[in-house]
């Protein structure tokens, strides 16, 4: 298959709403290539426009201006149940969805088990889908785009209703549809799997694109865009040739101050190689500190969140069975921690803290700061491969028969 061969060409696409007789752009002056065999992936705050983008795409709704071109034979699943009549069974909506995408009889039929399969429906075949859970829906769905031919998918967040089992066969065959050139875009608030699935990212604001290009990059500025939202503004677009150095970013606003103690800043000692800050990096913070009364102990712990705002870990030498709880002098500390090499996983983690008095928690910061790892290229790059850590185990392989 060629590289970079475009399938579609959004050229300077805008939707206009009139709200309070005001114009509003739900979409505005949108432009993209999307090409073979690629999975782009499209994020945003909620009305940022990626509802809209793909409901413009697919040609449930007009754009105001702009062109869209594309090859071959395009589907989406945006809403569940979309193109679905609920009065027919699973089993008459195969067949209907099928002949719509083109197929023949004999072809549906030859595919019919296939798609059956893979949804998991066999009991509920005869049922009207009316009376389908949205899980259900998303089932028969998948199956029925996941086995059709065509050239360019659309999902919406749709892909977050399936249990975990069903994601990982969506994700797998996500895959498998790219190796055969389909194309995809992907709109998710789900980070980890923009950042797994997808080979580049767009990100929406107030209807704009207001960064593309690498997906780690890309949801590296997200996260700088929620955490100011109130005085972000719309910046021009990001540069996708733009070298991304944005390692290590302080969120908060210091000190954060409890009657004992404070912590003043909060420093990154890692050094940073040419090639990046990647998983093989053992990570060092500095929290800087200062007791302000004479008793009491006072305990820091570290807090590390995902993408999708999952804690991944969490750790304290008050924690300890071994610590002890004893009065600690006025004056100022550092209290260092450090994170192995080798353990988390490629992509971008906030620091969180949490503040104790003998061994009583008192404050904690979900946000203190965010830092971007990127992948080690000591290992094989399998997409769908994701998980929360990566460690480097200690394998061993002995032959024990001849």
């Amino acid at each position: 298959m060629e590289q970079n061969q475009s399938i579609m060409t959004v050229d300077s696409l805008t939707k206009e709403f009139q709200k309070d007789a005001e114009a509003f752009y739900a979409l505005n002056n949108i432009s993209f290539e999307l090409y073979k065999g690629e999975v782009l992936g499209v994020i945003g705050r909620n009305g940022s426009g990626k509802s809209t983008l793909l409901k413009v795409l697919s040609q449930i709704t007009g754009p105001s201006s702009g062109e869209i071109s594309y090859e071959g034979q395009l589907t989406s699943i945006i809403d569940i149940g979309t193109g679905f009549h609920a009065d027919l069974s699973g089993k008459e909506n195969i067949y209907l969805s099928a002949l719509l995408l083109g197929y023949s009889k004999k072809e549906i039929k030859d595919l019919y088990d296939d798609i059956v399969d893979f949804s998991g429906l066999h009991d509920f075949m005869q049922m009207p889908v009316k009376h389908y859970s949205s899980g259900m829906y998303l089932r028969l769905a998948f199956s029925i785009a996941f086995h059709s031919k065509i050239s360019i998918l659309l999902l919406d967040e749709v892909i977050a209703v399936g249990d975990t089992d069903f994601k990982r066969k969506c994700y797998s065959k996500i895959q498998e549809l790219k190796a055969r050139g389909t194309a995809i875009i992907l709109v998710s608030h789900h980070l980890e799997l923009i950042v797994e699935q997808c080979d580049r990212c767009i990100m929406l604001d107030d209807g704009k694109i207001l960064y593309k290009g690498n997906p780690l990059d890309v949801v590296n500025k997200y996260y700088e865009l929620i955490e100011n939202h109130k005085d972000a503004k719309v910046r021009s677009a990001f540069n996708e040739t733009t070298e991304e150095k944005e390692y290590f970013t302080v969120l908060a606003e210091f000190p954060i101050q409890i009657d004992d103690f404070k912590i003043n800043e909060i420093e990154f000692l890692t050094s940073i190689e040419a090639e990046g800050l990647t998983t093989e990096a053992e990570l060092v913070f500095r929290f800087h500190c200062t007791k302000m009364i004479a008793e009491n102990s006072f305990e820091i712990g570290i807090l590390l969140t995902n993408m999708n705002g999952v804690r991944v870990m969490l750790d304290s030498y008050g924690l300890r069975n071994d610590y002890e709880v004893k009065a600690v002098n006025k004056g100022d500390y550092q209290v260092d921690v450090s994170i192995p090499p080798n353990l988390l996983s490629a992509g971008v983690y906030r620091i969180g803290v949490f503040m104790g008095v003998n061994r009583e928690l008192v404050k904690e910061v979900d946000s203190l700061a965010k830092f971007k790892l990127l992948p080690n290229d000591d290992y094989v790059k399998v997409r769908g491969m994701g998980s929360v850590i990566r460690p480097k185990l200690n394998w061993k392989i002995n032959h024990v028969n001849n």
